[in-house]
C-alpha cells in the first residue's frame, strides 16, 4: 500500500499544494511549534539546574529578611565596638591615648557610613554628640588630671563637618528651588564671617563659624539624600529611642548617686551653675558637657519617641523624669510647645495614642515627686516661673534686652562671628560678650541688616515648608514631631541661641523631615505611575501586532522527498 495514497504528488494537504486541508486528509500535527522570530528564532536551551519556584511546598525560600539584617550589622556593631574600646581605654587609666585615637577612630567610621550608610551617618553622628562629653569626664578621672582643652570634643564637630563634602559633590542643588532656604541661611553664615575675621580675628570668626554652620551642612546633606528617607526614619527612631534609655537612666543615675568622675569634673571645672556635687543636689547633665544641651536634647528624644512604635517607647520615657532634673525651664516650656502642633495635626486614632503615651509619662514621674528631695529640687525651680520678679536670671536678661536693643538695631554692618560665646575667649579684641542669653539679640548684634534678613528669611521658609509638608501628610508621624521640634527650639531662641551647634543640627533635621517625606512619597508614586504606563504601553503594542503565520509541518519530518509511483507487477 502507498504510504502517501490520498496525496497528489506526494505532497501533503496545506496551503499553496492545492490540496484542501479537510478534503481526503489527514489532520497533521506540527512537529515543531512556531516562534516569534522577534524574539529568537532559535529554542530556548534548557537549563542544567532548574531554579525551583521558592512558592512551592518543601521548597525553602531565600532569606531575604537575613540578609538585610546582615547588611544593617556593620553601620551599627563598628561605631557600637569603637564606643565600648574607647571606654575600656579610659577605664584601664589610657585616657591621654583616648584623647589622641577617639577624634580619628570617630572621624574615619563617619567617613566610612557618610560614603556608604547616609542614614547611619546621621545616626553615628547623634551618638558622637550623646557620649563624647562623657568620655572625656571619665578619662580625665583615671588620668589622674583635668585637662581644660581636650581634643575629644572636636570629635563632633569633625564628624558633622563631613556634611560639607555634599556642597561639593551636589553643588547644582543649591540652584534648585528646595534648597533656596539653605542657600539663604549659608549665605548669611559667609557674611557674618567676613565681618568677623576683620572685628574679632581670623580665629575666633573661624571657631563660630563651624559652630554655627554644620547644621545647615547637615541639613544640606539630609535633601541631598532624600531618597533613603525610610533609612533616615528608621535610624532617627531607633538613635533617639536607645539614647533616651541610655542617657536617661545615666542621668537619674547621676541625679541619686554622682560617680566620682563626674564629681571630679565638676569640681575641676569650676562649673557652680550646675548645682552641688551631692546626691539630690545636682543638675544633671547626664553623658553630656552640661545640663543645658542635655536638656534640649531630652527635649528633641521625648518629641521623637512618641513618634515611634513598640514596647521601647515605654523604655524611653525614662527621659522624661531625667529632663526633669536638669532644672532647665526652658526645655520644660519648649516641650510644651513642641507638644501643641503634633496633638493637633495628628488624626483621632494618633492623637489619642500620643495622649496616652504623655499620660504614661507623666504617671511615670508621679512617684517621684512624693520623694522629699526630688519634690524640693524641682519645685523650686517651678516657684521662680511664678515669682519672677525674685528670679535672678530673668533679671538678668530684661537687663541685657534693655541695653542692647538699641545697640543690636542701630548696627547695620554686624558684629560679625567671634565677639560673642565661647568663641571670644580667641577674639583679638576686648570688645566681646562671652554670654549671650538671648538668641533673638545675638542674631542683629553679631549678623547685622544684611545677615539677619538672609537668615531670618531662610529659616521662616524652612519652618512654612515644613508645615505645609506635614499638613499634606498628617498620617506621617515622624514627620508631625519634627516640626514640633523645630517650632520647640525656635521659641527657645528667647535664652539662648537654639540654632547654632547641637540643638542647630536637631532643629534641621526636624524641619526637613517633613519635606523629605513628602517628596519620597510623591517620587516613588509618580515612578510607579510611570511603570505601570510602560507596561500598559507594552501590552497594547504586542496586542496590535498581527499573530505569526503556522507553518505547517507533515507527520513524516521538516523536509519530505516527493514519492516516486510504485508498482507491484501483480496485474501483468
Amino acid at each position: 500500500m502507498n504510504p502517501d495514497a490520498g496525496f497528489p504528488d506526494g505532497l501533503p494537504p496545506g496551503p499553496g499544494n492545492g490540496v484542501p486541508a479537510g478534503a481526503g486528509a489527514r489532520a497533521v500535527t506540527p512537529l515543531v511549534q512556531p516562534r516569534d522570530p522577534a524574539v529568537s528564532p532559535w529554542p530556548r536551551p534548557r537549563p542544567l539546574y532548574p531554579t525551583p519556584d521558592p512558592m512551592q511546598p518543601g521548597v525553602r525560600r531565600a532569606p531575604a529578611r537575613k540578609a538585610r539584617k546582615k547588611s544593617r550589622i556593620g553601620p551599627v556593631s563598628v561605631p557600637a565596638v569603637m564606643f565600648i574600646v574607647m571606654f575600656a581605654l579610659c577605664f584601664m587609666h589610657m585616657g591621654r591615648l583616648v584623647e589622641l585615637f577617639y577624634p580619628a577612630a570617630a572621624v574615619l567610621i563617619a567617613l566610612w557610613l557618610y560614603r556608604v550608610h547616609p542614614a547611619h551617618y546621621l545616626g553615628f553622628t547623634c551618638w558622637v554628640f550623646f557620649l563624647s562629653a562623657e568620655i572625656r569626664r571619665v578619662g580625665d578621672f583615671f588620668a589622674g588630671g583635668f585637662n581644660p582643652v581636650s581634643t575629644i570634643m572636636v570629635a563632633p564637630l569633625a564628624c558633622a563637618a563631613i556634611s560639607g563634602f555634599a556642597l561639593i559633590t551636589d553643588m547644582k542643588i543649591l540652584g534648585q528651588r528646595r534648597a533656596m532656604p539653605l542657600a539663604l541661611v549659608l549665605s548669611a553664615l559667609l557674611y557674618t564671617w567676613l565681618i568677623g575675621v576683620t572685628r574679632a580675628g581670623f580665629s575666633a570668626a573661624t571657631f563660630a563659624l563651624a559652630n554655627a554652620i554644620f547644621p545647615a551642612l547637615v541639613g544640606f546633606r539630609f535633601i541631598s539624600t532624600w531618597q533613603a528617607y525610610p533609612d533616615y526614619q528608621r535610624v532617627l527612631l531607633s538613635t533617639f529611642i536607645f539614647g533616651s534609655i541610655v542617657m536617661g537612666a545615666y542621668g537619674i543615675y547621676e541625679f541619686v548617686s554622682p560617680p566620682p568622675w563626674d564629681v571630679f569634673w565638676l569640681l575641676a571645672s569650676g562649673m557652680t551653675s550646675e548645682g552641688q556635687p551631692v546626691p539630690f543636689g545636682l543638675r544633671i547633665a547626664s553623658t553630656m558637657n552640661s545640663s543645658g544641651p542635655f536638656a534640649n536634647t531630652a527635649l528633641v528624644c521625648i518629641l521623637m519617641v512618641l513618634a515611634g512604635k513598640g514596647k521601647l517607647r515605654i523604655a524611653a520615657a525614662i527621659m522624661l523624669p531625667a529632663l526633669m532634673f536638669t532644672a532647665v525651664r526652658s526645655a520644660w516650656g519648649g516641650l510644651l510647645i513642641g507638644l501643641i502642633y503634633p496633638i493637633a495635626m495628628l488624626d483621632g486614632r494618633s492623637r489619642i495614642r500620643m495622649i496616652a503615651g504623655i499620660v504614661a509619662c507623666v504617671a511615670i514621674c508621679l512617684p517621684l515627686t512624693m520623694i522629699d528631695e526630688v519634690s524640693k529640687h524641682f519645685t523650686s525651680r517651678l516657684e521662680t516661673v511664678q515669682n519672677l520678679g525674685q528670679d535672678d536670671s530673668y533679671q538678668v536678661r530684661v537687663g541685657m534686652y534693655s541695653s542692647f536693643m538699641g545697640r543690636a538695631l542701630t548696627d547695620i554692618s554686624g558684629q560679625g562671628f567671634g565677639t560673642t560665646g565661647v568663641a571670644s575667649k580667641l577674639a583679638d579684641t576686648s570688645n566681646v560678650i562671652a554670654v549671650f542669653d538671648s538668641g533673638v539679640m545675638e542674631v542683629p548684634y553679631t549678623m547685622g541688616w544684611p545677615g539677619s534678613l538672609l537668615y531670618v528669611s531662610g529659616i521662616v521658609l524652612l519652618i512654612t515648608r515644613a508645615f505645609a509638608a506635614s499638613r499634606a501628610r498628617p498620617h506621617d508621624r515622624f514627620g508631625v514631631s519634627g516640626v514640633g521640634i523645630a517650632v520647640a527650639i525656635v521659641a527657645m531662641m528667647l535664652f539662648s541661641n537654639t540654632l547654632a551647634g547641637m540643638t542647630g543640627m536637631f532643629f534641621f533635621i526636624g524641619v526637613l523631615m517633613p519635606v523629605n517625606g513628602l517628596r519620597y512619597v510623591r517620587e516613588t508614586e509618580a515612578a510607579a505611575r510611570r511603570e505601570a504606563a510602560k507596561r500598559q504601553a507594552a501590552q497594547a503594542a504586542h496586542a496590535a501586532q498581527p499573530p505569526p503565520t503556522a507553518v505547517v509541518t507533515p507527520q513524516y519530518g521538516p523536509h519530505t522527498v516527493p514519492s516516486v509511483p510504485f508498482h507491484s507487477g501483480a496485474g501483468r
